[in-house]
């Protein structure tokens, strides 16, 4: 044993939770949160870069169970695990930001992806230790790997070049690219090798590539899909499985959000051995006690369970195979779960774990679920048969939590909106944006409707620099970011207002959130000729991009008329948004029109259309399109 095992019991007393099923609430993350800002000071966050959370978001298990990694993203390192024992035997650094592990059959090779790191790094596992024997430069905020059983090849998703690319893991070097949908995040591997199953985040598809020639077999849109994360294949190599939200695009009125109008959870299933692009459904939403934030799945090996990890509301659910026919529907989701699955037959079960679960692992004879939990600093161990949570592996973190570190928790916290429908996180995907529009009634547009129109539908902003850009909505009429953050809480969630120390604690996580470095710049800050020529477009009279788009933020703060504007807006004009990292900023403009850059330049938004002086050459649209990116 090294000296940074920590021996723990598989059955360690675990944290207090309370029951959610049968209509008893798991505690919010507002609990640990004192009344009011004088009744406790906030924790010195010096402790926590001392013995840092290990904030574990992905897992992987080796063929015969017995040894486990996990990604632990704001410790910037790996663990090994003997999950039998319930012990960690290591941890390494391995690089910025790990999102993503796989662990070849045998135990011995391990591949871990770096969102921040912009490289995969290939590990030797030993029987007590991790060595990092070699790094792959893979492009942008790679989000997934997946590997050979042999662990001679891995697969990466590249999210920003939206495409997966073929690592050789004995030579360490890229083999094949192969172009994909937008953001491509989680990939499985089928049984046989052949194929490979993708979830794109931002397109909202499913593509099936082939591995024998990497190229793409087929594409499969999932209506109103979003917020794709780990993606799984059956035993059998005949389906494959993603969880996602599904956007049912009504205005976010309780009544809407009751009736899984707004927007709900769902499990989708899609064919791969065969040439059909029909897939089909599970809600997953009871009326009045919804799930939020579906995030990890696993399929055991005998496939009778489909396990789902839920952040939102802190929970795993277990969908049972072999005691009935699921309720699967095709052509369209119902809006809540069928009413078949809350029988009690066990084909539904909800398994209360506290924290927020992230990806998911079963053991090889399916008894056994491993659970990343992000908050808890832990791998969870569940027993699927009997649908409980029976021990947790701890991975380590500081004893007590930073305001920072408590406003991330009532981020991610969907029990904080009204039937515990959603989270801030589900919109603003790891506090930046997830590509979708919304109606959450703060632009005035519900003094004409409570249901919803196309008109009234925002585009998602990031929340990176948020604390630096205000004034804040679209139309820029809120001033004051605790303000902005009640009515988040009370009108976009339809929740219970937070205290002022809930909001100070999510202000304060706000500020944490950073940015990716920019691929189209240097590491000594130069670019390209193209982007030096567009610097010069940008701040032109003919384009005046920086009459709005100026100061550090590339934002004035200030209201504009630019043409946008409808003449039934309660608000008038807009507030342009930030352009620093505006590169991954898509779809663009208030609603979501503009797909590209290019489509912002060439539409409702070209310079001319904002100044009147001229349309851009293709050059100089060209180069302002390349210094863009690189802001």
């Amino acid at each position: 044993m090294t000296e940074t095992s920590r021996p723990i019991s598989r059955f360690a007393p675990l944290p207090p939770v309370a029951l959610l099923l049968l209509g008893l609430a798991l505690p919010m993350a507002s609990a640990m949160l004192p009344a009011s800002p004088g009744d406790e000071a906030a924790p010195d966050r010096s402790a926590e870069a001392a013995e840092p959370h290990r904030s574990p978001v992905a897992l992987a298990l080796s063929a015969d169970g017995t040894r486990l990694l996990t990604a632990n993203q704001t410790a910037n390192s790996v663990s090994l695990v003997d999950p039998k024992a319930g012990m960690v035997l290591d941890e390494i650094p391995t690089g910025e930001k790990p999102c993503a592990v796989a662990l070849s059959a045998d135990g011995r090779r391990g591949a871990v992806a770096h969102w921040f790191g912009y490289d995969l790094a290939i590990l030797a596992v030993g029987d007590e230790g991790l060595q990092v024997v070699s790094r792959v430069a893979v492009g942008p905020e790679p989000r997934g790997v997946a590997m050979t059983p042999d662990g001679s090849t891995a697969y990466v998703t590249v999210g920003v070049a939206n495409e997966v690319v073929r690592v050789d893991l004995d030579r360490a070097e890229i083999t094949g690219r192969v172009a994909v949908g937008r953001e491509p995040r989680g990939l499985a591997l089928s049984p046989d090798g052949d194929r490979l199953l993708v979830g794109n985040n931002r397109s909202a598809e499913m593509t099936i590539v082939r591995t024998a020639d990497l190229t793409v077999e087929r594409t499969i849109p999932i209506r109103g899909g979003a917020n794709f994360r780990q993606v799984a294949i059956d035993p059998t190599g005949e389906f494959g499985y993603v969880a996602n939200m599904e956007n049912r695009g009504l205005a976010t009125t309780d009544r809407n959000i009751d009736l899984g109008w707004v927007l709900g959870q769902r499990l989708t299933r899609v064919p791969l051995a065969s040439a059909e692009d029909d897939y089909a459904t599970q809600s997953l939403d009871p009326q009045g006690q919804a799930v939020g934030d579906v995030h990890g799945l696993a399929l055991s090996p005998d496939g009778r369970f489909i396990a789902i990890a839920a952040g939102g509301t802190h929970e795993v659910l277990l969908l049972r195979t072999d005691r009935g026919r699921l309720p699967w529907r095709t052509g369209g989701a119902r809006d809540l779960i069928h009413f078949s699955l809350l029988g009690g037959d066990g084909r539904f079960r909800r398994v209360p774990v506290g924290g927020r679960p992230t990806e998911l692992a079963f053991s090889p004879d399916g008894t056994t679920l491993y659970a990343a939990n992000y908050f808890e600093n832990a791998v969870q161990v569940i027993d699927a048969e009997a649908g409980t949570l029976v021990g947790a592996i701890d991975l380590g973190g500081p004893q007590e939590l930073s305001l920072a570190r408590r406003g991330e928790m009532l981020f991610h916290d969907a029990t904080r909106s009204f039937n515990q429908w959603y989270s801030c996180n589900t919109c603003h995907s790891e506090g930046h944006l997830n590509g979708e529009q919304w109606d959450t009634m703060n632009d005035g547009w519900h003094h004409f409707s409570n249901i919803s129109s196309i008109e009234s539908k925002k585009d998602v902003p990031t929340l990176r620099g948020v604390t630096r850009t205000g004034p804040w909505t679209w139309h820029g009429w809120q001033s004051s970011l605790e303000d902005a953050m009640v009515e988040s809480f009370t009108k976009s969630m339809q929740g219970k207002p937070p205290t002022n120390e809930e909001v100070q604690a999510v202000i304060a996580f706000l500020e944490t959130l950073e940015r990716p470095r920019n691929p189209f710049v240097g590491p000594d800050g130069s670019i390209s000729e193209a982007a030096e020529r567009g610097r010069v477009v940008f701040s032109s009279p003919k384009a005046a991009c920086d009459t709005c788009h100026s100061g550090p933020e590339f934002t004035d703060g200030e209201i504009h008329l630019v043409g946008l504007e409808d003449r039934r807006d309660v608000y008038k004009g807009y507030n342009p948004p930030t352009l620093v990292g505006v590169y991954d900023h898509d779809p663009y403009l208030h609603d979501g029109r503009a797909r590209t850059l290019r489509d912002v330049l060439t539409g409702d938004h070209a310079p001319d259309l904002v100044t009147g002086l001229g349309e851009l050459t293709e050059q100089e649209l060209s180069d302002l399109i390349e210094y863009l990116k690189t802001l």
